[in-house]
């Protein structure tokens, strides 16, 4: 039921519980495998976006957990259009079937 687990806020947190753990596992992975980016050297008069981890917790229509989703992002709230990014992109919805 909704309420039994919380969505850790802080990776702290979130490594306190092996279902957090294997997510965090998950979505490296999943970077990984689709080739998401290629580490490069640090322009000198350019600064760093930071990252973090999202953490969601995802339900059923009954209630039940359905999946537990950790999803690396850039604090976008750090970026200006036109320096840090030319481009946007909408997120892509994936819709289960039943």
């Amino acid at each position: 039921m909704i309420g039994q687990v919380e969505e850790p806020f802080s990776y702290q947190e979130a490594t306190q519980h092996q279902v957090w753990i294997d997510t965090m596992v998950d979505e490296y992975s999943s970077i990984m495998t689709n080739d998401v980016w290629e580490v490069v050297s640090k322009p000198k008069d350019k600064s760093v976006v930071g990252s973090q981890l999202i953490y969601k917790i995802k339900y059923t229509v009954d209630g039940s957990v359905e999946k537990y989703k950790a999803r690396f992002v850039a604090k976008w709230y750090a970026q200006k259009q036109g320096i840090y990014y030319k481009e946007t992109f909408a997120p892509v919805a994936r819709y289960n079937s039943t």
